[in-house]
Formats: structure tokens, C-alpha cells, sequence
């Protein structure tokens, strides 16, 4: 199963050229015990890019299946794509590379398996992809106009990963540090950073990586690249 986003890439061009900058992102991946898991895409928008989403293919597979919904509530469109894949490496996705790594066995090889989860996201790849091409070094005058275009809007990732977390590597942009939020129990955990739309623009790539541990038959994995071009 080949996954092409046309998405977030195609509003940050929307957002780049001033069309609209109200929208919230998000994506999330959930790897289950096995290593199959879901791929998630939602984006929240009102006015014309509201209307635009409603019926629109944020999420195209060359194989298999994308389910999507729309929800409206309040004025605000939401419109969510999802594709499960049975392997992370069955997943493709332009400007993002997810990866599992099996780096040992507890209990001389009769425990649960520790592993490390890996997501790179080429913001600045993403943007030139748009209609306009922008600075991959924005200025003061760059960051300030983002931050007046997207005001409190967000973007989020989540990752839901069996077992316990071991350790959360820092996620940086600049000189900051984005605090993830962790949710869950012993069968799994939840882990979400939230940045703001105008901070995510500012950013040349973002790396979240996540150390845990599960009982499971899941092994080393890495999502497919994708032709940008």
C-alpha cells in the first residue's frame, strides 16, 4: 500500500501565498503489538478553506483503502483521513520518514522487546512544494508575519506505541523545546506534541523519537520514500 499526502503541504502553499492561515493540523500514527497500526490525517478550517475540505482528498493511496470524514461543528470543518497498513513499512508519506528499530530483549530474550520509534518531517520541503517558494531561513520579519497570519492555531503529532515509554528525546525548534504530553496505561501510551502553526513554518525539519518497551511479534520497520519531484 503506496500512501501520497497531498496534504499538509497543499495548505501550507494555501497559508504561503495568504489565501488563508485559520486552519489546525494534526496527524497521528498508532503502532499496535503485531506492528500494523492506522495513519491519520485531520485538518480544521473555516470560510473557504472550510467549504474546501468538506469533500475534499486530503489522504490519496495508490493501494488500499482511505476512509474519511467530515464533522462541522460551530462553523469549524473538520475533515479526517485514515489508512490502515498491517507494517510501518507499507506506509508512504511525502516530506515524513517513520521507522521502528528493535534494539534488544529483556529477560535474555524472553521479555518484552525494547525498540525506538522514529518520525522526521521536512517542514521546509513541504513549503516548497507549495505554489510559492519561501526562504528556508526566515527572518524576524518572516516569523512575525506567521505568527499574524496563523495566530492560535496549532499543529499536532501523536504517536500510540504498545507497552511503556522508556524515554522521549527532545523535540527543538530554535532555541525551544516543545513538551510532549503522555497519556495511557500499561497496554500503551499516547504521546502528543502541540506546536503553533507560526512555529511550525519557522522550522526547517522536526524529529520525534521515542524509546519503549512491549511484549509483541512487531521488528524492525521503516516507512517507504516517496518522489517529491
Amino acid at each position: 500500500m503506496r500512501c501520497k499526502m497531498l496534504l499538509p503541504a497543499g495548505l501550507m502553499a494555501l497559508a504561503a501565498v495568504g489565501l488563508s492561515g485559520c486552519f489546525d493540523l494534526s496527524q497521528r500514527v498508532a503502532i499496535g503489538r503485531d506492528g500494523s497500526g492506522q495513519y491519520e490525517l485531520a485538518i480544521t478550517a473555516q470560510g473557504l478553506m472550510g467549504e474546501a475540505l468538506k469533500n475534499g482528498d486530503v489522504l490519496q493511496v495508490r493501494h488500499g483503502r482511505v476512509a474519511n470524514r467530515t464533522v462541522i461543528e460551530n462553523g469549524n470543518v473538520t475533515r479526517t483521513a485514515r489508512v490502515e497498513f498491517s507494517s510501518l513499512s507499507e506506509l508512504s508519506v511525502p516530506d515524513e520518514a517513520m521507522s521502528i528499530r528493535v534494539i534488544g530483549h529483556e529477560w535474555f530474550g524472553l521479555g518484552p522487546t525494547d525498540a525506538i520509534f522514529t518520525r522526521s518531517f521536512l517542514v521546509q520541503s513541504a513549503r516548497r512544494r507549495g505554489e510559492r517558494r519561501v526562504s528556508s531561513d526566515p527572518s524576524a520579519d518572516d516569523a512575525g508575519m506567521a505568527a499574524a497570519i496563523f495566530g492560535d492555531h496549532t499543529y499536532s503529532f501523536s504517536v500510540t506505541l504498545p507497552g511503556t515509554i522508556n524515554w522521549i528525546a527532545p523535540v527543538r525548534i530554535g532555541s525551544a523545546i516543545v513538551k510532549p504530553q503522555v497519556t495511557g496505561n500499561y497496554f500503551g501510551h499516547t504521546v502528543t506534541w502541540r506546536i503553533p502553526l507560526s512555529a511550525l513554518f519557522a522550522a526547517q525539519r522536526l524529529r520525534f523519537e521515542v524509546g519503549f518497551s512491549a511484549w509483541g511479534s512487531f521488528g524492525d520497520a521503516q516507512s517507504m520514500p516517496v518522489d517529491n519531484s
